[in-house]
């Protein structure tokens, strides 16, 4: 009967469901024999109305055609979407009733609206209750309607989700006090106020920050008018040096262990001019690290200026100035710049100002941030730094990203795709016309619990391996039989690094200018309730230049994971596969030079490891210098299967 009446209502009446019921074993098979019929479709769509209007798009483009079926869900969503159309263009009290006339024995129905719109109304006076802290034109202004202004029931919802958005609101309710057939509409406006100021903490853990921490004071209506300041702190890898060959493994050593943090002050004023644009501007201190890469020191400033363009579309234009210092390998700087002398690496290591434009666009229809299951969002960044920015390197730089989620029966659908371009430009410490580079923290880097899972992080995309001097003129292992390289190989850039072992190396992450990540997974409910399945493949690769650029070069990550969905979010572990093995990587060292007798210290001299595990002293010393060889060596294939499996463990989704 169920089925009989779904057919019906969607316009075929003459459908006929047959069942079938036969055992199977300890159960039946039960079968459905569906026989739709000959639907009935509609002839003729008219609306009707014995009051004016202006507007006759408003009667345009209805949900119900001619030669659809008579589908009752297409009745009432043309009549809703008719009186919502009139409702949100003056006409308050517009109504509409549905007729349709099917002759006996006729398959084709004449489908009648009839509309009445009654008066055009205003709105009229607006009352605010409930408002304590807040003036009572602080909230009048987040209405995007005034007194006299055309009624349009749209207006109405549109205001009370601007309340929302203001933090000390904690309930808001826009009332229009309608009277049938009075071109007035009042509006009572009843909020609710929670603590001016508020504090707040939290905690978290990852393999890729190890501990962190987090605290935020705030005003919530600083000098009154819902202005908000605030005041953070955060820090993260929180015994990071302790527990780096534990529960921290991917924070990486030495310096990049150490502690990080910001502090941050910002000021946000939620209107300027309409209650759909606002204002903020911050300053922050922070210390920053990307594993293995850089480590970055910064003094800035935000200033953004954002608006509302409707349907959660948010439009920021921003001014992000700030002086950075660099840590990092001589060899980064001389992979990233061609600054391998120790002169020119100490210029671009120096305070510097990046200070771009940026315009960004950002649309969030999700139904949650932590778990998401159904809706979608994208978003699209660019930045633009010149000399008339204040800004000592210049570039582009395009960012855009785009997921989409789907459930069903329980399970979740989801995916991602993410892609980048940044343009090399000049850096003003240098000679006009000489090199182009691109900054450190403006290039791309890909792999982790967020990217591509197969890949720890920022490990996916160009690297540098560099190595010891000792290593590449010892004896590799005591039996071998001979030293790596000669020091007359090194200094050529002739010597064969690849006898060494993976441990001989450091892995340095580079970064590139173009970036290409796209995601899919599935999860799934397990046993219990609070548990979550997942089963995913990763997609990325970073190049080093456009030209460079090519989809053969993909790398895909396979794996899977568990959640437990706990009250602060999704607590992930992720198990990924990378399928390649060992990869060809350039490979870096101190420069090297003869010994001088009489000029160099003689305990400044090279001892190597040598025959038989004794140690070798050579007449040869070490250079700042950083000297690139012209033969790779082959990393990452050492450990068979076992060192393609990466872990991950983090909170929230990985997208």
């Amino acid at each position: 009967l169920r089925l009989q009446v779904y057919y019906y209502e969607r316009g075929y009446r003459e459908a006929r469901v047959d069942t079938a019921v036969a055992e199977v074993g300890d159960g039946v098979r039960l079968t459905f024999d569906i026989e739709e019929g000959r639907p009935v479709r509609v002839d003729s769509v008219e609306v009707f109305s014995f009051d004016e209007f202006a507007d006759s798009s408003l009667i345009r483009d209805l949900p119900l055609k001619k030669g659809d079926p008579l589908s009752v869900l297409l009745l009432e969503a043309t009549r809703d979407s008719l009186e919502s159309r009139f409702r949100n263009n003056g006409f308050a009290f517009a109504d509409v009733l549905v007729n349709y006339d099917v002759p006996r024995g006729q398959y084709s129905a004449q489908v009648l609206f009839d509309l009445a719109t009654g008066p055009s109304a205003r709105f009229g006076p607006v009352t605010v209750q409930g408002a304590e802290e807040l003036d009572t034109i602080s909230v009048r202004r987040m209405l995007p309607f005034g007194t006299g202004q055309t009624y349009r029931a749209n207006q109405v919802l549109e205001g009370q989700r601007n309340l929302y958005g203001l933090e000390l609101i904690q309930s808001a309710r826009v009332e229009p006090l309608l009277t049938p057939g009075d071109t007035v509409v009042p509006v009572r406006v009843t909020v609710s106020e929670g603590q001016v100021h508020r504090v707040r903490g939290g905690f978290g853990w990852s393999t890729e920050e190890c501990l962190t921490a987090e605290a935020r004071w705030a005003s919530r209506n600083f000098m009154g008018g819902a202005r908000r300041l605030t005041a953070r702190a955060r820090l993260s890898n929180i015994l990071a040096e302790s527990l780096s060959e534990t529960a921290c493994q991917l924070v990486g050593e030495g310096d990049f262990a150490r502690l990080n943090g910001q502090v941050a002050l910002e000021l946000f004023q939620p209107f300027l001019g309409s209650a759909r644009n606002s204002v903020s501007a911050s300053a922050f201190v922070e210390r920053q690290s990307v594993p293995d890469a850089f480590i970055r020191r910064a003094v800035g400033l935000d200033l953004a200026f954002s608006r509302n363009l409707g349907q959660r579309l948010i439009m920021t234009v921003g001014f992000r100035p700030a002086l950075t210092d660099l840590d990092a390998a001589d060899a980064f700087f001389c992979a990233s710049f061609a600054a391998c002398l120790p002169r020119d690496i100490e210029i671009f290591a120096g305070a510097n100002w990046l200070s771009p434009l940026a315009l960004n666009f950002t649309q969030d229809r999700r139904n949650s941030i932590l778990n998401p299951s159904s809706g979608w969002a994208w978003l699209v960044d660019l930045e633009h730094a010149r000399p008339y920015t204040a800004s000592d390197f210049e570039y582009n730089r395009l960012l855009g990203e785009v997921a989409g989620y789907r459930t069903a029966r329980g399970w979740v659908l989801a995916g991602r795709l993410a892609g980048g371009m940044v343009g090399r430009g000049r850096f003003a410490e240098i000679e006009e016309g000489v090199l182009r580079v691109v900054h450190p923290q403006k290039r791309f880097y890909s792999g982790g619990a967020n990217s591509v899972r197969g890949f720890a992080e920022n490990r996916l995309g160009p690297r540098v391996l560099t190595t010891d001097l000792q290593d590449l003129l010892g004896y590799p292992t005591p039996t071998a039989a001979g030293p790596t390289c000669r020091p007359d190989d090194v200094v050529a850039g002739t010597c064969d690094p690849d006898p060494l072992d993976d441990d001989a190396f450091f892995e340095q992450p580079v970064g590139g200018t173009v970036l290409l990540e796209a995601n899919a997974e599935v999860r799934f409910p397990l046993l219990a309730g609070s548990l979550q399945g997942v089963g995913f493949v990763d997609i990325g690769q970073v190049w080093l230049d456009r030209s460079d650029f090519g989809l053969g070069s993909l790398e895909v990550t396979p794996g899977f994971g568990v959640r437990y969905l706990s009250p602060i979010g999704p607590i992930r572990v992720d198990f990924a596969v990378r399928p390649t093995g060992s990869e060809l990587l350039p490979v870096a060292t101190r420069g090297l030079r003869p010994f001088q007798d009489g000029t160099d210290d003689p305990d400044a001299r090279l001892s190597v490891p040598w025959a038989d595990g004794g140690v070798q002293v050579l007449d040869w010393v070490g250079t700042d210098e950083i000297a690139f060889l012209s033969t790779p060596a082959s990393f990452g294939g050492a450990g068979g299967g076992f060192r393609r499996l990466q872990l991950h463990i983090s909170i929230g989704q990985a997208f």
